[in-house]
């Protein structure tokens, strides 16, 4: 009599790579234009599941207390410091599955990849769970530190205020917000962020509340309307310009989540709450390199992007699917970044 153990011969759940996975990462994880997730995040693949990255601390990069501190004087030794412009923190991925099956009479009669066809469903859910993990990290405040996350009001210097009571003439309360982070951002990187690199995050609802204000509407009314409200941008979709003081990159969170289960009331709403806006550097584009080191404010380090797996399994006449994502959300630059709960009053 032979033994067969598990993951022997008769085992008919022998997994397939997809063909599928090259197109799901093209699609949906590579693509800036699928979710707005992939306009302020860092994708970093790395070759295993549990590391180290580089913190940045620029504060080092540019602390100059006393000149003596770097003199080497003639004839003397040779003065020693400890360099520590960087902290190495650790970082852990988590796996998520998400699977389907198909039986062999729907696959035999389809006219489609219909493998494919269910790997993209599931990655749209995977996705939705990205962008909810990152958020997640960007808008607890406890991560960022006292420097990098504020209310409106303590980071203008106002006394009860919001961006809904400015205007365009004595009290530009969008344009200091905005140029207020801007100059927090270049002096806590000593530079080193360029202007091109910041995005500002705002889920629709706050981008629609802020382009009501009679600030936005004298900004546009004075400089660009005519132009804004040609094309498909964010003034024909939100009413918000597309650039804001300097800062090119105005990105429209518009990611929804479903919160109840399925047959009961339904209850749905954008991830990213009305009031939040959220400040962020991604110099060098989506993807990183593991190792390295840049400016970017949250990077998503990932093992398995998106994995698409098949099996199988003849007994119960269907093949069966997995789409596996393998990654973690880390705050890696925080002082390259910052975010408001809650710009209105």
């Amino acid at each position: 009599m032979a033994d067969v153990s598990i993951g022997g011969g008769l085992n008919t759940f022998v997994p397939t790579f997809s063909e599928a996975t090259g197109l799901i990462q093209t699609e949906f994880t590579r693509n800036v234009k699928s979710f707005a997730l992939n306009r302020y995040t860092k994708l970093v693949p790395v070759t295993t599941t549990s590391g180290y990255y580089l913190k940045i601390n620029s504060d080092e990069a540019v602390r100059v207390v006393n000149e003596n501190d770097f003199r080497w004087a003639y004839g003397e030794d040779r003065p020693t410091g400890v360099n520590n412009d960087f902290d190495f923190a650790q970082f852990t991925t988590k796996r998520f599955e998400k699977g389907f099956h198909i039986p062999y009479e729907t696959a035999k009669v389809a006219a489609w990849d219909i493998v494919a066809q269910h790997a993209r469903s599931r990655a749209a859910q995977l996705m939705t769970l990205r962008t909810n993990r990152a958020l997640s990290v960007l808008t607890n405040s406890g991560n960022w530190g006292n420097n990098y996350s504020a209310t409106f009001d303590s980071l203008t210097g106002l006394t009860s205020a919001g961006v809904e009571d400015g205007n365009a003439t004595d009290k530009p309360y969008t344009q200091r917000m905005f140029q207020t982070v801007v100059e927090n951002i270049m002096i806590a990187t000593g530079g080193a962020i360029q202007m091109q690199d910041i995005v500002c995050v705002m889920s629709p609802k706050t981008a629609q509340r802020i382009s009501r204000t009679a600030e936005m509407k004298d900004l546009i009314k004075y400089t660009q309307g005519v132009e804004l409200m040609k094309g498909d941008g964010n003034y024909s979709r939100y009413g918000l310009a597309p650039s804001l003081f300097g800062i090119g990159d105005i990105v429209i969170e518009d990611a929804v989540k479903v919160t109840t289960a399925k047959g009961a009331n339904r209850s749905a709403d954008y991830i990213l709450g009305t009031g939040a806006v959220l400040f962020v550097s991604r110099p060098q584009g989506l993807v990183g390199v593991e190792g390295g080191s840049n400016f970017a404010t949250i990077s998503n380090f990932v093992y398995e992007d998106m994995t698409v797996e098949t099996f199988d399994d003849p007994v119960n006449r269907r093949t069966r699917g997995s789409i596996v994502d393998n990654g973690t959300f880390e705050l890696t630059a925080p002082l390259a970044g910052y975010y408001i709960a809650d710009c209105f009053n």
